[in-house]
């Protein structure tokens, strides 16, 4: 249904429509002011489900691999997703402000070449449907996060989160789980 307030959202639909056609949208995405959709059209995927709404200043950036996000997600302002292998978010996710997810790392092991030469380390990282992010989390590579899980504002998310489980923490470890 069409909504005056929505206009915007909509007008900045239609112009990635047109000048980025190689990005996947299921449906309509509402899209904040200054979002940054990045996906190359020979190494990159990037796919929106329906009703997905990124807030201000969001950056997805699909370098080399495929971020997909479900239907019905919603991120916060200047949430980043980098991806370099594979990140999936599933449907009717919460994903809160400054949230930073990413499936590669740095090699550095080498103290006689520059870590920018020493390539990446690449993981695939799975974030459940229905899961909540609470503000600032850091996502790291190899990660998945149940579906239902909640994470804890300021957690770094090193190692796999059960279903329906509450994490919260630096590294982020399970606290209590939802009734």
């Amino acid at each position: 249904m069409w909504r005056l307030r929505f206009t915007p959202d909509y007008l900045r639909f239609a112009w990635l429509r047109l000048r980025r056609p190689w990005i996947r949208c299921r449906g309509m995405v509402y899209l904040g002011r200054r979002v940054t959709l990045t996906a190359r059209r020979t190494y990159g995927r990037l796919i929106l489900g329906r009703d997905v709404r990124l807030g201000a200043d969001c950056a997805i950036r699909a370098h080399e691999g495929t971020v997909h996000i479900g239907d019905r997600c919603v991120f916060g302002a200047r949430v980043t997703v980098n991806s370099y292998l594979d990140i999936h978010i599933g449907p009717e996710t919460l994903i809160a402000d400054d949230v930073y997810i990413i499936d590669f790392d740095h090699r550095f092991a080498d103290t006689t070449t520059p870590i920018m030469d020493q390539g990446i380390v690449k993981s695939a990282v799975r974030v459940g449907s229905g899961c909540w992010l609470g503000t600032k989390v850091t996502v790291t590579r190899g990660v998945r996060i149940g579906d239902g899980a909640v994470i804890g504002a300021g957690s770094v998310v090193t190692r796999d989160i059960p279903p329906n489980a509450i994490a919260a923490g630096v590294p982020a470890r399970v606290i209590g789980e939802r009734a």
